[in-house]
């Protein structure tokens, strides 16, 4: 009788053990893998998250491909290539005629830090002094205070950080940047550039600059890290139908505080709804 006890209590155990991991692998095989096209401004920290995620919920898979701008992101979803797109900028007017509307989604925010090569011997730059060097009107950088090296101004399309940067430096608003500048397509070109010429100039989510160790410098004595700067782009998601299970998953875990805690790590402010 002990004995039939004991086995009974075994096969228990066996179908407890089995019933608690059942719900499990259910719930991920609920969720379709999730891929993320779009801007390079979020594409390191959608990866981190997505990292994360999976680790917290194996089987669980969030795809984050190389950059084809917010640009890209937005017309995938407009052309139904995707059902969802990673942006740093909402849609435009032109967009919005071409494709009809979208459904914006924030979930962070980030500065956008202007950064030189450590050997220029500069630190703080005037909102003047960076509108006359990326126009092409200072070529030296002894002439704002570094050392004596020629500037090699890194160019940018006019995306997400190029615009918040006309849009809060009154000098920027119109400003031709110089021709001779070298012309960087996404975040990792000009990261590599940064590291190559000597007395490289550009701009960069504060993001980037934690993650490659790039320099920054203060803008008229402010550092990106302060509330007092002025430029920063919110980074979110852009969809037009209802969301699948495995995204709107994702988009959840996005919100909670391990996720944050990532964002906070990574030079990200979390976008608080």
């Amino acid at each position: 009788m002990k004995g039939r006890i004991r086995f009974h209590v075994f096969v228990a155990g066996i179908i407890a053990a089995a019933l608690s991991v059942c719900p499990l692998q259910a719930r991920a095989a609920e969720f379709e893998a999730v891929t993320l096209p779009g801007t390079g401004d979020s594409q390191d920290i959608l990866r981190a998250l997505a990292q994360s995620y999976g680790t917290q919920y194996p089987g669980r898979q969030v795809i984050v491909p190389n950059s084809i701008g917010s640009d890209g992101g937005i017309r995938v979803v407009g052309t139904g290539e995707s059902p969802i797109g990673r942006i740093a900028r909402p849609p435009n007017a032109e967009e919005r005629a071409k494709y009809g509307e979208f459904k914006y989604v924030e979930f962070a925010r980030v500065p956008v830090a202007f950064v030189v090569s450590r050997e220029t011997g500069v630190r703080d730059l005037s909102q003047q002094q960076l509108c006359d060097i990326f126009s092409g009107r200072v070529t030296n950088w002894k002439e704002v205070g570094g050392h004596d090296l020629l500037i090699d101004v890194q160019a940018r399309p006019d995306g997400s950080n190029l615009q918040t940067i006309r849009k809060n430096l009154r000098c920027f608003a119109e400003l031709q940047v110089t021709p001779k500048a070298h012309f960087n397509e996404h975040n990792a070109d000009l990261v590599a550039s940064m590291k190559t010429f000597r007395g490289a100039i550009g701009f960069m989510p504060l993001s980037e600059v934690v993650l490659h160790g790039v320099q920054a410098v203060t803008l008229d004595g402010t550092p990106a890290t302060a509330s007092a700067y002025p430029l920063g782009i919110g980074l979110g998601f852009v969809h037009r139908d209802e969301l699948s299970p495995g995204t709107r998953a994702f988009l959840d875990y996005v919100e909670t505080e391990p996720a944050r805690d990532i964002m906070r790590k990574t030079g990200h402010v979390p976008v608080t709804k």
